[in-house]
């Protein structure tokens, strides 16, 4: 066993997500047999770009964005939630879907924070609870896995106390007014879960931050067999592109 660093920028990030998402038992089991919806979101657009091979402005795949306020993304021009049923693309609302979906399904859903109980946080503006307000209550009843592809960079001591911190009254500022939605059953596709989908390698966070272009980039400390880190390093040199 050899081990090996590598830096990865959010965007780097998000691309290794990705890549790691399809490569999953659960993409690839609700693309043979069953419906796949890929909710908006900016890591969600890195995936529908893997998937289908387009390049998108991953803002017009998005709803809720983190600009230097929380805020949301203007609505001309939004790309629909990608909706697959046995890997064919459907031109259907994703609620449209929904009820459809079963146990060999798989619906995709970004987070905003997540911690190592395995709880994962997202924002919410709109009075329905947004994306995740709308379709949990079926996805739990019809027991539809719930994917959560997130990077390091959302890791936050405790995503209950952050919904609770949230509930509480607060001043008026330039963001946007927000709840935190408390995921308990998501299936989290973080940099480190990533490298095990894609080489079968033990990755661990050993350090973060970065200067200048490179802020909020993550230090992962990679172990495997030769081989397999070797490979693992030409992917990522290759993400950097």
């Amino acid at each position: 066993m050899i081990n090996a660093q590598v830096v990865l920028s959010p965007k780097c990030s998000k691309r290794l997500i990705a890549k790691a998402v399809l490569e999953s038992d659960y993409f690839k089991r609700a693309i043979e047999k069953g419906i796949v919806v890929l909710s908006l979101g900016t890591t969600n657009a890195f995936i529908y770009e893997e998937f289908t091979g387009n390049k998108i402005a991953k803002e017009k795949y998005s709803v809720g964005i983190i600009t230097d306020v929380l805020t949301v993304s203007e609505s001309a021009g939004r790309i629909p939630a990608l909706v697959l049923k046995r890997g064919e693309v459907l031109d259907i609302p994703w609620r449209e879907a929904l009820p459809e979906m079963d146990q060999n399904s798989l619906f995709i859903k970004g987070a905003n924070a997540y911690d190592t109980t395995g709880l994962a946080g997202v924002l919410v503006g709109g009075e329905a609870g947004g994306t995740i307000g709308q379709a949990l209550g079926t996805l739990v009843v019809n027991k539809v896995p719930l994917m959560i592809p997130v990077g390091l960079e959302k890791r936050v001591p405790s995503v209950k106390e952050a919904a609770q911190l949230l509930s509480e009254p607060h001043v008026e500022t330039k963001n946007m007014n927000v709840g935190m939605f408390v995921v308990t059953n998501g299936l989290i596709i973080d940099e480190i879960r990533a490298f095990e989908i894609l080489f079968g390698l033990e990755a661990a966070l050993i350090a973060a931050g970065g200067f200048p272009g490179f802020e909020g980039s993550v230090v992962i400390n990679l172990k495997g067999t030769e081989a397999k880190v070797v490979e693992a390093l030409e992917l990522v040199e290759s993400l950097k592109l």
